[in-house]
């Protein structure tokens, strides 16, 4: 079992006790309805979320995000390495050794630290389980709130790299 489902399975059971002692049987089944219901609400939603993802998977492999981010340089360079770091497909044990490669491929460190941020801020893999569990509005407003961020990162240490090479030379 993973250490995560354990932690939520601990969280559960003292939350449980809590109610329990608080307000007796009743407020536990008020609270497994409440989750019931949660959970059929979002069901169907959930189940459309895990299709995109898998589709992503299989779509987009790190050859094809590899090829995108070696074509830009400059802002569009930034702005399609945070996009590509957002799509890239796979939890942090297949994205960190695919953006560790980047140094070996002569990518400029602002490449890389777009891509990490629009992996972190963007992940549009999980952009149908947001909307499934906060609603519509709130994963948008999200979103539209850390757009800039990597953007804005990835051009502070574009101009960082651009002052140490002139320094260089």
């Amino acid at each position: 079992m993973k250490q995560s489902l354990i932690i939520v399975y601990i969280a559960s059971a003292v939350l449980i006790a809590a109610a329990y002692f608080i307000g007796g049987s009743s407020l536990v089944l008020e609270g497994i309805v409440i989750s019931a219901n949660t959970a059929m609400n979002s069901f169907l939603m959930i189940l459309a979320s895990f299709m995109v993802i898998g589709q992503l998977n299989v779509l987009l492999t790190g050859e094809i995000i590899e090829k995108w981010l070696q074509k830009f340089n400059g802002i569009k360079a930034i702005i399609v390495s945070a996009l590509a770091g957002g799509l890239f497909p796979g939890g942090p044990y297949v994205f960190y050794p695919f953006v560790s490669g980047f140094k070996d491929k002569g990518l400029p460190f602002y490449i890389f630290i777009s891509c990490v941020f629009g992996k972190l801020l963007y992940d549009f893999t999980r952009l149908p389980m947001e909307i499934s569990l906060v609603g519509f509005r709130v994963a948008i407003i999200r979103y539209i709130i850390t757009l800039p961020i990597p953007i804005i990162v990835g051009l502070y240490f574009e101009r960082q790299g651009q002052k140490e090479w002139h320094r260089q030379r």
